[in-house]
Protein backbone atom coordinates (compact mmCIF):
# COMPACT_ATOMS: atom_id res chain seq x y z
CA UNK A 1 0.00 0.00 0.00
CA UNK A 2 1.70 3.41 -0.75
CA UNK A 3 2.53 5.65 2.36
CA UNK A 4 0.06 7.97 4.05
CA UNK A 5 2.06 11.81 4.70
CA UNK A 6 2.17 12.09 8.39
CA UNK A 7 -0.17 14.68 9.41
CA UNK A 8 -2.00 13.63 6.31
CA UNK A 9 -5.22 12.06 7.32
CA UNK A 10 -8.55 11.82 5.59
CA UNK A 11 -10.00 15.39 4.63
CA UNK A 12 -13.54 16.08 3.11
CA UNK A 13 -12.47 18.42 0.19
CA UNK A 14 -15.58 18.03 -1.96
CA UNK A 15 -16.40 21.61 -2.89
CA UNK A 16 -19.37 23.29 -4.85
CA UNK A 17 -18.40 24.60 -8.39
CA UNK A 18 -18.23 28.23 -7.31
CA UNK A 19 -16.03 27.89 -4.02
CA UNK A 20 -13.85 25.74 -6.06
CA UNK A 21 -13.09 28.52 -8.25
CA UNK A 22 -12.94 30.76 -6.10
CA UNK A 23 -9.87 28.84 -4.43
CA UNK A 24 -8.29 28.10 -8.12
CA UNK A 25 -8.15 31.59 -8.61
CA UNK A 26 -6.42 32.56 -5.36
CA UNK A 27 -3.96 29.61 -6.31
CA UNK A 28 -3.02 31.24 -9.68
CA UNK A 29 -1.34 33.72 -7.93
CA UNK A 30 0.12 32.14 -4.87
CA UNK A 31 3.96 32.74 -4.95
CA UNK A 32 4.35 31.18 -1.28
CA UNK A 33 4.85 27.88 -0.93
CA UNK A 34 2.08 25.69 1.46
CA UNK A 35 3.15 24.56 4.58
CA UNK A 36 3.33 20.58 5.23
CA UNK A 37 0.03 20.93 7.69
CA UNK A 38 -1.84 21.94 4.43
CA UNK A 39 -0.02 19.79 1.91
CA UNK A 40 0.32 16.65 3.49
CA UNK A 41 -3.31 15.55 3.66
CA UNK A 42 -3.85 16.70 0.36
CA UNK A 43 -1.40 14.03 -0.95
CA UNK A 44 -2.89 11.61 0.75
CA UNK A 45 -6.43 12.39 -0.29
CA UNK A 46 -5.34 12.53 -3.81
CA UNK A 47 -3.44 9.52 -3.93
CA UNK A 48 -6.66 7.98 -1.79
CA UNK A 49 -8.39 8.85 -5.36
CA UNK A 50 -6.07 7.15 -7.75
CA UNK A 51 -6.35 3.98 -5.82
CA UNK A 52 -9.74 3.67 -5.50
CA UNK A 53 -10.69 4.28 -9.35
CA UNK A 54 -13.23 2.81 -10.87
CA UNK A 55 -12.00 -0.66 -12.71
CA UNK A 56 -14.35 0.47 -15.63
CA UNK A 57 -12.88 3.55 -16.00
CA UNK A 58 -8.89 2.65 -14.81
CA UNK A 59 -8.76 -1.32 -15.87
CA UNK A 60 -6.40 -3.02 -12.91
CA UNK A 61 -2.97 -4.47 -13.85
CA UNK A 62 -1.62 -8.39 -13.21
CA UNK A 63 -0.77 -6.85 -9.61
CA UNK A 64 -4.82 -6.08 -8.83
CA UNK A 65 -4.12 -2.42 -8.65
CA UNK A 66 -5.11 0.41 -10.99
CA UNK A 67 -3.15 0.61 -14.68
CA UNK A 68 -1.72 2.52 -16.63
CA UNK A 69 -4.62 3.20 -19.07
CA UNK A 70 -7.69 5.04 -18.66
CA UNK A 71 -10.94 4.20 -20.89
CA UNK A 72 -13.03 7.17 -20.57
CA UNK A 73 -16.45 7.94 -21.19
CA UNK A 74 -17.97 9.42 -24.62
CA UNK A 75 -18.13 13.20 -23.27
CA UNK A 76 -16.73 16.50 -24.01
CA UNK A 77 -12.97 16.39 -23.02
CA UNK A 78 -10.63 19.10 -22.63
CA UNK A 79 -7.14 18.51 -22.66
CA UNK A 80 -4.27 20.27 -21.34
CA UNK A 81 -0.83 20.18 -21.81
CA UNK A 82 2.58 20.69 -19.84
CA UNK A 83 1.44 22.13 -16.90
CA UNK A 84 5.14 23.62 -15.74
CA UNK A 85 3.83 25.96 -12.63
CA UNK A 86 1.26 26.98 -14.70
CA UNK A 87 -1.75 27.20 -12.03
CA UNK A 88 -3.27 30.19 -13.56
CA UNK A 89 -3.68 28.34 -16.79
CA UNK A 90 -5.23 25.12 -14.91
CA UNK A 91 -7.73 27.57 -12.88
CA UNK A 92 -8.87 29.45 -16.47
CA UNK A 93 -9.78 26.18 -18.36
CA UNK A 94 -11.50 25.10 -15.22
CA UNK A 95 -13.45 28.35 -15.30
CA UNK A 96 -13.87 27.95 -18.99
CA UNK A 97 -17.35 28.00 -20.65
CA UNK A 98 -17.44 25.53 -23.44
CA UNK A 99 -18.21 27.40 -26.74
CA UNK A 100 -21.94 26.95 -27.82
CA UNK A 101 -22.40 25.72 -31.33
CA UNK A 102 -19.23 23.72 -31.22
CA UNK A 103 -20.67 20.39 -31.25
CA UNK A 104 -23.08 20.67 -28.68
CA UNK A 105 -26.23 18.92 -29.12
CA UNK A 106 -29.83 19.72 -27.34
CA UNK A 107 -31.87 16.73 -25.74
CA UNK A 108 -33.50 15.48 -29.19
CA UNK A 109 -29.26 15.22 -30.51
CA UNK A 110 -30.15 17.70 -32.82
CA UNK A 111 -26.48 20.22 -33.82
CA UNK A 112 -27.33 23.35 -31.60
CA UNK A 113 -25.76 25.81 -34.31
CA UNK A 114 -23.45 28.99 -34.02
CA UNK A 115 -25.97 31.41 -31.83
CA UNK A 116 -28.49 29.10 -31.10
CA UNK A 117 -29.08 28.45 -27.49
CA UNK A 118 -30.24 24.84 -26.48
CA UNK A 119 -33.64 24.24 -24.84
CA UNK A 120 -32.90 24.80 -21.39
CA UNK A 121 -35.39 22.72 -20.05
CA UNK A 122 -33.47 20.00 -22.17
CA UNK A 123 -30.07 20.41 -22.82
CA UNK A 124 -28.10 17.52 -21.51
CA UNK A 125 -25.08 20.24 -21.02
CA UNK A 126 -25.62 24.03 -20.81
CA UNK A 127 -22.21 24.65 -23.15
CA UNK A 128 -21.35 28.11 -22.99
CA UNK A 129 -23.18 28.91 -19.92
CA UNK A 130 -22.03 26.48 -16.87
CA UNK A 131 -17.87 26.31 -16.44
CA UNK A 132 -16.29 23.22 -17.51
CA UNK A 133 -15.96 22.53 -12.90
CA UNK A 134 -19.38 22.69 -12.98
CA UNK A 135 -19.60 20.25 -16.16
CA UNK A 136 -17.07 18.18 -13.94
CA UNK A 137 -19.27 17.65 -10.65
CA UNK A 138 -22.45 17.01 -12.93
CA UNK A 139 -20.51 14.50 -14.71
CA UNK A 140 -21.45 15.49 -17.95
CA UNK A 141 -17.29 16.48 -19.26
CA UNK A 142 -14.24 15.64 -18.70
CA UNK A 143 -10.46 17.45 -17.76
CA UNK A 144 -7.36 15.56 -18.96
CA UNK A 145 -4.06 17.13 -18.21
CA UNK A 146 -0.91 16.05 -19.59
CA UNK A 147 1.61 16.03 -16.75
CA UNK A 148 4.69 17.76 -16.15
CA UNK A 149 3.28 20.08 -12.96
CA UNK A 150 7.45 21.43 -12.08
CA UNK A 151 10.33 23.28 -13.55
CA UNK A 152 8.73 26.34 -15.02
CA UNK A 153 9.25 27.39 -18.85
CA UNK A 154 7.46 30.81 -19.13
CA UNK A 155 9.30 33.76 -20.25
CA UNK A 156 11.11 34.66 -16.71
CA UNK A 157 11.62 31.21 -16.11
CA UNK A 158 15.85 30.73 -17.43
CA UNK A 159 16.52 34.00 -15.26
CA UNK A 160 14.95 32.50 -12.09
CA UNK A 161 16.33 29.33 -12.34
CA UNK A 162 19.75 31.12 -13.19
CA UNK A 163 19.11 33.28 -9.66
CA UNK A 164 18.29 29.81 -8.11
CA UNK A 165 20.98 27.56 -8.79
CA UNK A 166 23.85 30.94 -7.56
CA UNK A 167 21.80 30.76 -4.52
CA UNK A 168 21.69 26.55 -4.49
CA UNK A 169 23.60 25.23 -1.43
CA UNK A 170 23.69 21.61 -2.15
CA UNK A 171 20.52 20.91 0.60
CA UNK A 172 19.52 24.67 0.82
CA UNK A 173 22.04 25.49 3.51
CA UNK A 174 21.65 29.01 2.14
CA UNK A 175 18.57 31.02 1.64
CA UNK A 176 17.09 31.18 -1.95
CA UNK A 177 14.75 33.77 -2.74
CA UNK A 178 14.22 32.58 -5.95
CA UNK A 179 13.77 29.02 -5.43
CA UNK A 180 11.63 29.80 -3.10
CA UNK A 181 9.41 31.78 -5.33
CA UNK A 182 9.84 29.06 -8.14
CA UNK A 183 8.44 26.38 -5.57
CA UNK A 184 5.83 28.40 -4.20
CA UNK A 185 4.49 28.47 -8.00
CA UNK A 186 5.05 24.61 -8.66
CA UNK A 187 3.20 24.06 -5.52
CA UNK A 188 0.04 26.02 -6.28
CA UNK A 189 0.02 24.14 -9.27
CA UNK A 190 0.06 20.90 -7.34
CA UNK A 191 -1.95 22.08 -4.61
CA UNK A 192 -4.80 22.92 -7.12
CA UNK A 193 -3.76 19.26 -9.04
CA UNK A 194 -4.49 17.45 -5.92
CA UNK A 195 -7.82 19.36 -4.63
CA UNK A 196 -9.48 18.68 -8.15
CA UNK A 197 -8.33 14.85 -8.34
CA UNK A 198 -10.02 14.84 -4.85
CA UNK A 199 -13.18 16.92 -5.72
CA UNK A 200 -13.70 15.10 -9.28
CA UNK A 201 -12.26 12.13 -8.81
CA UNK A 202 -14.14 10.59 -11.83
CA UNK A 203 -13.70 13.64 -14.52
CA UNK A 204 -10.32 15.12 -13.76
CA UNK A 205 -7.27 13.07 -14.19
CA UNK A 206 -3.85 13.61 -14.87
CA UNK A 207 -1.33 11.93 -16.65
CA UNK A 208 2.61 11.47 -15.54
CA UNK A 209 5.10 13.37 -17.42
CA UNK A 210 8.77 13.18 -17.12
CA UNK A 211 9.14 16.02 -15.06
CA UNK A 212 7.18 14.27 -12.46
CA UNK A 213 9.95 13.11 -10.15
CA UNK A 214 9.94 14.65 -7.32
CA UNK A 215 13.28 12.50 -5.90
CA UNK A 216 14.61 13.16 -9.03
CA UNK A 217 14.81 9.58 -9.86
CA UNK A 218 16.69 7.15 -11.92
CA UNK A 219 14.39 4.37 -12.40
CA UNK A 220 10.69 3.50 -13.02
CA UNK A 221 11.06 4.67 -16.42
CA UNK A 222 12.57 7.94 -14.63
CA UNK A 223 15.57 9.95 -15.53
CA UNK A 224 17.29 12.73 -13.75
CA UNK A 225 16.38 16.56 -15.20
CA UNK A 226 18.40 19.45 -16.04
CA UNK A 227 17.53 22.05 -18.45
CA UNK A 228 17.63 25.56 -17.43
CA UNK A 229 19.82 24.69 -14.43
CA UNK A 230 19.91 21.27 -12.31
CA UNK A 231 16.31 21.69 -11.48
CA UNK A 232 15.55 18.26 -10.76
CA UNK A 233 18.13 17.76 -7.90
CA UNK A 234 17.33 21.33 -6.16
CA UNK A 235 13.73 20.78 -6.84
CA UNK A 236 13.70 17.29 -4.94
CA UNK A 237 16.61 18.68 -2.59
CA UNK A 238 14.63 21.67 -2.04
CA UNK A 239 11.09 19.72 -1.26
CA UNK A 240 12.79 17.13 1.15
CA UNK A 241 14.46 20.18 3.09
CA UNK A 242 10.83 21.79 3.42
CA UNK A 243 8.44 19.30 4.21
CA UNK A 244 10.81 15.38 5.24
CA UNK A 245 11.44 12.86 3.19
CA UNK A 246 8.49 10.84 4.45
CA UNK A 247 6.54 13.61 2.65
CA UNK A 248 8.41 13.76 -0.42
CA UNK A 249 7.94 9.64 -0.38
CA UNK A 250 4.05 10.22 -0.15
CA UNK A 251 4.13 12.56 -3.20
CA UNK A 252 6.41 10.05 -4.85
CA UNK A 253 3.74 7.49 -4.70
CA UNK A 254 1.47 9.86 -5.92
CA UNK A 255 3.60 10.39 -8.89
CA UNK A 256 3.85 6.60 -9.53
CA UNK A 257 0.51 5.79 -9.30
CA UNK A 258 -0.64 8.49 -12.05
CA UNK A 259 -1.74 7.17 -15.07
CA UNK A 260 0.10 7.09 -18.45
CA UNK A 261 -2.26 7.18 -21.40
CA UNK A 262 -5.84 7.79 -21.86
CA UNK A 263 -8.06 6.63 -24.99
CA UNK A 264 -11.42 8.18 -25.53
CA UNK A 265 -14.02 6.91 -29.03
CA UNK A 266 -11.22 8.61 -31.45
CA UNK A 267 -8.50 9.90 -29.74
CA UNK A 268 -5.43 8.82 -26.98
CA UNK A 269 -3.50 11.24 -25.47
CA UNK A 270 -0.18 11.06 -23.31
CA UNK A 271 2.65 13.00 -22.25
CA UNK A 272 5.20 12.21 -25.48
CA UNK A 273 4.69 10.78 -28.34
CA UNK A 274 4.82 6.53 -28.00
CA UNK A 275 8.36 5.29 -28.62
CA UNK A 276 7.69 2.36 -30.05
CA UNK A 277 3.96 0.06 -30.83
CA UNK A 278 1.97 -0.54 -27.70
CA UNK A 279 -1.45 -2.03 -26.90
CA UNK A 280 -3.69 -1.85 -24.06
CA UNK A 281 -2.22 -4.60 -21.97
CA UNK A 282 1.32 -3.03 -22.19
CA UNK A 283 -0.12 0.72 -21.04
CA UNK A 284 -2.16 -1.22 -18.34
CA UNK A 285 0.86 -3.22 -16.83
CA UNK A 286 3.18 -0.36 -17.05
CA UNK A 287 3.53 -0.06 -13.13
CA UNK A 288 5.82 -3.27 -13.54
CA UNK A 289 7.20 -2.66 -16.79
CA UNK A 290 9.40 0.95 -16.86
CA UNK A 291 10.26 0.67 -20.55
CA UNK A 292 6.19 1.14 -21.09
CA UNK A 293 6.65 4.49 -18.49
CA UNK A 294 9.65 5.77 -20.49
CA UNK A 295 8.15 5.06 -23.98
CA UNK A 296 5.34 7.27 -23.15
CA UNK A 297 7.26 10.41 -21.42
CA UNK A 298 10.25 10.40 -22.49
CA UNK A 299 10.04 10.31 -26.46
CA UNK A 300 11.76 12.81 -28.12
CA UNK A 301 10.58 14.54 -31.39
CA UNK A 302 12.25 11.98 -34.08
CA UNK A 303 13.05 9.57 -31.61
CA UNK A 304 9.65 7.08 -32.12
CA UNK A 305 10.17 3.95 -34.34
CA UNK A 306 8.18 4.43 -37.37
CA UNK A 307 4.80 3.74 -37.56
CA UNK A 308 4.34 3.40 -33.47
CA UNK A 309 1.48 5.68 -33.35
CA UNK A 310 -0.66 4.56 -36.31
CA UNK A 311 0.05 0.67 -34.99
CA UNK A 312 -0.69 1.61 -31.12
CA UNK A 313 -4.12 3.61 -32.59
CA UNK A 314 -5.07 0.12 -34.17
CA UNK A 315 -4.77 -1.63 -31.18
CA UNK A 316 -6.28 0.60 -28.82
CA UNK A 317 -9.10 2.10 -30.71
CA UNK A 318 -9.85 -1.17 -33.10
CA UNK A 319 -11.88 -0.07 -36.21
CA UNK A 320 -12.50 3.44 -34.12
CA UNK A 321 -9.04 4.29 -35.34
CA UNK A 322 -9.95 5.67 -38.64
CA UNK A 323 -9.53 9.07 -38.27
CA UNK A 324 -8.69 9.13 -34.47
CA UNK A 325 -5.82 10.96 -33.60
CA UNK A 326 -3.17 10.78 -30.83
CA UNK A 327 -2.55 14.46 -28.55
CA UNK A 328 0.30 14.79 -26.54
CA UNK A 329 2.76 17.57 -25.07
CA UNK A 330 6.46 17.19 -23.89
CA UNK A 331 8.40 18.98 -26.85
CA UNK A 332 7.23 23.04 -27.23
CA UNK A 333 5.65 24.12 -30.24
CA UNK A 334 5.80 27.45 -31.64
CA UNK A 335 2.39 27.63 -32.60
CA UNK A 336 -1.04 26.20 -31.74
CA UNK A 337 0.29 22.73 -32.66
CA UNK A 338 2.94 20.69 -34.67
CA UNK A 339 2.17 17.30 -36.61
CA UNK A 340 3.95 14.01 -36.11
CA UNK A 341 4.04 10.73 -37.27
CA UNK A 342 2.14 11.39 -41.02
CA UNK A 343 -0.24 13.63 -39.54
CA UNK A 344 -1.55 11.02 -36.52
CA UNK A 345 0.41 12.75 -33.40
CA UNK A 346 -0.83 16.02 -32.88
CA UNK A 347 1.79 18.26 -30.60
CA UNK A 348 0.43 20.96 -28.89
CA UNK A 349 2.49 22.40 -25.82
CA UNK A 350 2.93 26.11 -26.14
CA UNK A 351 4.29 27.17 -22.85
CA UNK A 352 3.79 31.11 -23.81
CA UNK A 353 -0.08 30.23 -24.49
CA UNK A 354 -2.67 28.71 -22.95
CA UNK A 355 -3.58 26.25 -25.53
CA UNK A 356 -5.88 22.96 -25.16
CA UNK A 357 -7.41 20.78 -27.08
CA UNK A 358 -11.87 20.27 -26.87
CA UNK A 359 -13.06 17.13 -28.16
CA UNK A 360 -16.80 16.67 -28.55
CA UNK A 361 -18.90 13.54 -29.33
CA UNK A 362 -19.55 12.58 -32.48
CA UNK A 363 -16.84 15.49 -34.00
CA UNK A 364 -13.82 14.47 -35.55
CA UNK A 365 -10.45 15.15 -34.03
CA UNK A 366 -9.71 17.52 -36.67
CA UNK A 367 -6.57 19.36 -34.94
CA UNK A 368 -7.86 22.65 -37.04
CA UNK A 369 -11.04 22.20 -34.98
CA UNK A 370 -10.08 20.78 -31.31
CA UNK A 371 -6.64 22.86 -30.69
CA UNK A 372 -7.94 26.06 -29.05
CA UNK A 373 -6.19 29.29 -27.00
CA UNK A 374 -7.95 30.21 -23.99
Amino acid sequence: MAPAARGGGKRNLRAGPGDFLALAGRLSSRRDPPSREALAPLVTAALEALEGEDPLLRPRNSSGRPGGLLDLPDLPTVILPDLHTRAGFLAAALAWRLPLGVGARDADGGRIEPGERPRAAKARTSFGVRPLADLLVSGEAILLCLGDVFHSEGRDAPQRWARAEREYGYGWSLPSPAMDEEMGRALACVELILRAKAAFPGTFHYLKGNHDNVVNEEGNGDHPFYKFAEEGAMAASWFAARYGRDLQDAYRAFELSLPLAARGSRFVASHAEPAFVLGPEDIIEARNRPEVAEALTWTGNGEALPGSVSASLELLLGPRASGARWFGGHRPVPGAYSLRADGLYVQFHNPLKQGLVLLLPGEPPDPDRVVRTI
